[in-house]
């Protein structure tokens, strides 16, 4: 693991035998630091695939146990809110017990949701159900916020890549979330179970591994090797900048604008898209494929979206994300068969992804450094209500539009805001190069 993560990171392994103490301490650390990378991806991709086989089902089993079709989006909301509180305490405990503690006991947390919704199933209790997404809305910031504990081990010139290694560990939830799905229904069923219990229960063991290989080999604390080797923010002093000056840059708005419709107008089709194609009597499996295509498409094609924000800039790439979203949310919207479904799904991913990845490279460029987490944490809360809200009215819009006819439209009107946006920046643009 560590020859493969140290090629991945560009981590070279010097002469030893011209070395000083301190620089054999430093080599060690640099083996130390490709383990406990190897070990966080291994655990996010281990996450993700729990996390999609429970999302896979959660519209589905949300209806079953509501009665009403209409609050089938609940529990994807709940998600969505546990994501925006979560980073709050767990960035407090990262600080406080370290990253490994920190993450430990957010995966713990998130076991105990995936319990509590199994049961939930298995008892016919929306009320657990409700319970148990909540938790693991709030264990996902653990899961999330692990990329940043794998950059600050390494040197600033190799964390780009760094992260870029974790987000992609969430395509593994694109293998291994279908398979949990249709490997656990058949022994739920055969121990009495409802079919779609297996899934939490799975959901829960996966959080339960990631806990136990991050408390055993995440060793030293990762902030305790970037202090001591001096991996570290150099440039993380204070500014004066006041957040309401940054966000009246265009360039600010137009990210925060990307993330917010990016958000928006996937979560609106995908929460309810299991659902339609449940009642549309597309199997299991076909479902568990949509859901596949879909992630594909938010993560897989994560490092050529980067080369194109450096090579054509981020505004072009959000432009093409917002359009891809109106492409997919039209292709939601008609009832073409499964071909339609799938491709729709991984274009609705894509169009998420470019515009994840342009908007925050322009927040990124966009803000001094000692002002920049802080305005990006909130934007990140921010974005999750934006999506526990999408995944509250996706529910009532598929009801009372007899199908996806309503959120399609939605879905479309809401990334033509970002069409429009970036359209109106562009021009502004022009005129003020122009004579």
């Amino acid at each position: 693991m560590d020859s493969v993560f140290r090629n991945i990171t560009d981590v070279a392994e010097p002469d030893r035998t011209s070395m000083t103490n301190s620089e054999a301490k430093s080599v060690a650390s640099s083996t130390v630091r490709n383990r406990i990378l190897g070990v966080l991806f291994i655990a996010r991709g281990v996450i993700a695939a729990g996390y999609l086989a429970s999302f896979t089902v959660l519209t589905i089993v949300g209806a079953s146990l509501s009665g009403n079709a209409a609050l089938a989006g609940i529990p994807a909301a709940l998600v969505m809110v546990g994501r925006a509180i979560g980073p709050v305490p767990t960035a407090r405990l990262m600080d406080s017990r370290g990253r490994r503690s920190a993450f430990v006991a957010g995966y713990t947390v998130g076991a105990l949701g995936g319990l509590i919704a199994g049961v939930a199933v298995a008892t016919e209790s929306y009320a657990l159900l409700l319970l148990g997404a909540f938790l693991l809305g709030v264990a996902r910031a653990s899961g999330d916020m692990a990329r940043y504990a794998a950059a600050e081990i390494f040197p600033v010139e190799q964390r780009g890549r760094v992260i870029g290694l974790m987000v992609f560990a969430a395509t593994v939830g694109a293998i291994g979330g279908p398979i949990l799905v249709l490997a656990t229904a058949g022994p739920a069923v055969a121990l009495g179970l409802p079919e779609f219990s297996g899934p939490w229960f799975a959901t829960s063991g996966m959080l339960v591994l990631a806990s136990v290989i991050t408390w055993i080999f995440v060793r030293p604390d990762p902030r305790e090797i970037s202090v001591s080797d001096g991996v570290s923010d150099e440039q993380g002093g204070l500014m004066t900048h006041r957040i309401s000056k940054l966000l009246a840059q265009r360039s600010i708005q137009i990210g925060v604008l990307a993330l917010l419709v990016g958000q928006a107008a996937m979560t609106l089709t995908m929460v309810v898209i299991p659902l339609h194609m449940h009642e549309g009597l597309h199997s299991t499996g076909a479902i568990s494929i949509a859901m596949t295509c879909h992630v594909a498409g938010m993560f897989a094609l994560s490092p050529l979206t980067g080369r194109m924000v450096d090579g054509f800039g981020a505004y072009p790439v959000v432009l093409m994300g917002a359009i891809m979203l109106i492409l997919a949310s039209i292709l939601a919207s008609l009832d073409s068969g499964l071909g339609a479904v799938l491709l729709g799904m991984f274009v609705l991913g894509y169009g998420w992804n470019a515009c994840y990845v342009g908007g925050s490279s322009l927040l990124a460029t966009g803000m001094p450094i000692g002002i920049r987490a802080r305005l990006q944490g909130r934007i990140e809360s921010v974005t999750a209500v934006v999506g526990a809200l999408s995944s509250a009215v996706s529910g009532p819009l598929f009801v009372g539009g007899a199908g996806m006819g309503w959120v399609g439209v939605s879905g479309v009107g809401v990334a033509a805001i970002l069409v429009v946006a970036v359209g109106w920046k562009r021009g502004l643009v022009r005129s003020t190069v122009e004579p």
